[in-house]
């Protein structure tokens, strides 16, 4: 029982932090660059100095190393925790939905 108790927990604490930092890069050279650009200077810097992570705030030699290869940070926006917990009948992950009126569950 003990067992169960702490898997639910460990389950439900690991779904509880998940999130996601999606951050707004400008582009500042004075030529046309896309996403693959974007990308590619990203997995520089993420080699140079770290990986960028997500919910802490994005560190300053980051953002130096993003404005060294022309890309200048605009803003980040954080989605917030869905809500989760394990239906003790199927044992699945469930999740609001329809804005709290009903629940989806899954395995995944």
């Amino acid at each position: 029982m003990k067992r169960a108790v702490l898997v639910v927990a460990f389950i439900l604490s690991t779904g509880l932090s998940a999130h996601a930092d999606n951050s707004v890069y400008n582009n500042i050279l004075k030529r046309h660059r896309g996403n693959a650009e974007l990308h590619a200077d990203g997995l520089y810097c993420d080699q140079v100095v770290g990986p960028d992570r997500s919910g802490v705030p994005t560190s300053a030699p980051y953002k130096r190393c993003m404005l060294s290869r022309g890309w200048r940070l605009q803003y980040t926006t954080r989605t917030p925790r869905q809500k989760t917990w394990i239906d003790p009948e199927t044992g699945l992950t469930c999740h609001d939905i329809l804005g709290g009126a009903g629940s989806s569950c899954s395995n995944f």
